[in-house]
């Protein structure tokens, strides 16, 4: 198995946002009245972009009723908070930059992300990977969020006009959400998930690492191909 494209979630996978995403949150819902616990946060929210967390955050606290309009605050003071704290500073994901670097020129790579391109564009400069990507996909480009596969497709329609690419066995996507992997198994693509993705859903993923740390493209690879294989 030749793998010439490796699509990567940004959040999670190459950048360390998990505890900045749901303090933000749990911050700005508090503004509310909403005591969001962090077991509520990781069941429902995690993996989500701010709008669509504060409304599965709602959802878990009906007694608030926050309307449309509630719910859209708490969404852009969720992205206030967490700009603020990412502004001090974000770490990496172990692994990341590594794995990057050693892909980079044996395969393509893109980013398909949660995140607005504002965020992506700011790490990836300080990490000095940006010429890395061929193409990346952010939470502007799209109308419906992952699960929804739209983010891939595009991704894969702006690579396929820049050179013509092989789909999908020869793709490969890295996720760290329920809501990711089931949207690079929306469109066929192996996937491998990253971190802590909850167990029922980590069962959707061709494979799992714990961490991208010690990982490269052949090792990879290798866990698609004995996953495919079974």
């Amino acid at each position: 198995m030749h793998v010439d494209t490796v699509l990567l979630e940004f959040e999670g996978v190459i950048a360390d946002t998990a505890h900045a995403r749901m303090s933000a949150l749990m911050r700005s819902l508090a503004d509310e009245g909403v005591d969001l616990t962090e077991a509520e946060y990781q069941r429902a929210c995690a993996g989500f972009p701010p709008r669509e967390s504060a409304i599965a955050a709602a959802a878990l606290h009906k007694e608030a009723k926050l309307d449309d309009t509630a719910l859209e605050l708490v969404a852009l003071r969720a992205e206030r908070y967490f700009a603020e704290d990412v502004g001090q500073g974000m770490e990496l994901m172990p692994g990341a930059v590594e794995l990057i670097q050693g892909a980079q020129g044996r395969t393509r790579l893109a980013i398909v992300t949660r995140a607005s391109r504002r965020e992506v564009d700011f790490v990836l400069g300080l990490a000095g990977i940006d010429q890395a990507f061929e193409v990346i996909v952010t939470r502007e480009d799209v109308l419906a969020p992952k699960p929804s596969p739209e983010g891939f497709e595009r991704a894969l329609q702006r690579l396929a006009k820049l050179r013509r690419i092989s789909r999908p066995t020869t793709s490969l996507a890295l996720e760290d959400s329920a809501a990711g992997v089931l949207a690079a198994k929306a469109v066929k693509i192996p996937v491998i998930a990253v971190g802590h993705v909850p167990a029922h859903y980590g069962t959707h993923a061709d494979a799992r690492v714990d961490s991208l740390e010690g990982q490269t493209l052949p090792s990879l690879t290798a866990l698609v191909e004995r996953a495919i294989g079974r």
